[in-house]
């Protein structure tokens, strides 16, 4: 069964993605509470940390132009792969941030990139589990629907060879009947 190793894989890339926007909110408080932190500076990270959050700086402009609202489109980046690329935005605005050495190891940079590595690994583990999962759901496609001489096919030809032989009134051509063979 390859369905089992794929759900582990994401199952584990979930575990290590599922607390980040905790974190990154503690981090954040970590962040401000740096020496020397200027307010472009605290601006460029929230913009880094909004973006692995999936959410948009609060505007006070509303609309009611039902055209404008129409043309919205997200903007989300939650892509495992997408949230992944944005660590690299916020580890380079740490490291290049003069006097952020935090001396807890939750807020270091080396965490962050750690949790980097292992994002990319879980998140490679998913897609190197989902190719065997995917060629197996292929074959099956292949033998039940697709094939020339496919299972869908065949079942629907036994059915009307079994109507041409069984009596219409009979329970057994009732019970027959109901049975569906349909392709997707």
């Amino acid at each position: 069964n390859l369905v089992a190793p794929y759900s582990l894989a994401v199952d584990e890339r979930e575990i290590i993605f599922k607390p980040l926007n905790r974190e990154l909110t503690k981090l954040r408080k970590a962040y401000k509470a740096t020496d020397g932190v200027t307010a472009v500076q605290l601006e460029d990270f929230m913009t880094v940390i909004r973006k692995l959050k999936g959410v948009k700086k609060a505007t006070t402009k509303t609309s009611t132009d039902s055209e404008e609202v129409q043309n919205a489109h997200s903007t989300s980046q939650m892509s495992y792969d997408q949230r992944t690329n944005t660590m690299d935005l916020l580890i380079s605005l740490l490291q290049n941030t003069a006097n952020y050495n935090p001396n807890e190891a939750e807020y270091q940079v080396a965490t962050y990139q750690a949790k980097k590595t292992l994002m990319l690994q879980k998140t490679q583990a998913v897609a190197d589990a989902f190719i065997p999962l995917n060629n197996a759901r292929s074959t099956r496609n292949a033998t039940l629907y697709n094939n020339d001489d496919n299972l869908v096919d065949i079942a629907n030809k036994a059915k009307d060879y079994l109507f041409t032989i069984l009596d219409a009134n009979s329970a057994q051509y009732k019970a027959i009947s109901k049975i569906k063979f349909k392709k997707r």
